[in-house]
């Protein structure tokens, strides 16, 4: 799978390198809401609209990357309660068997010997 991520990157690249090749000469306006650039090169306009994508796309990953730490931890600690719990009733139920005399199981009435 990383095979196929690095040629994916690797043709984006080049084409992004040839596309900036080809119009090294351009200059563009940029309209941001109410803010305006003075007319820059069209590379210097799509290389910081990239590396804000990259910034905006490392936030998300941090955050998400965050909250699952927090799940694996939440779950981790559940596990734990539940094998706690699990060992408590193992063990409860061979007491219960080795305290509870065998003559005496619920529901059922001996008949003595007459």
């Amino acid at each position: 799978m990383w095979i196929i991520r690095w040629v994916l990157i690797t043709i984006l690249v080049l084409a992004l390198v040839g596309f900036l090749g080809l119009n090294q000469d351009e200059l563009v306006d940029v309209n941001f809401f109410f803010w305006e650039t003075p007319p820059i090169a069209l590379a210097y306009a799509l290389f910081v609209a990239f590396a804000l994508g990259m910034v905006a796309q490392l936030l998300i990953s941090i955050v998400s990357q965050f909250q699952l730490r927090a799940h694996i931890s939440r779950q981790k600690r559940q596990i734990g309660r539940l094998q706690d719990e699990l060992e408590k009733l193992r063990s409860l139920s061979i007491e219960e068997e080795i305290l509870a005399p065998e003559d005496s199981t619920p529901g059922i009435q001996h008949q003595s010997g007459d």
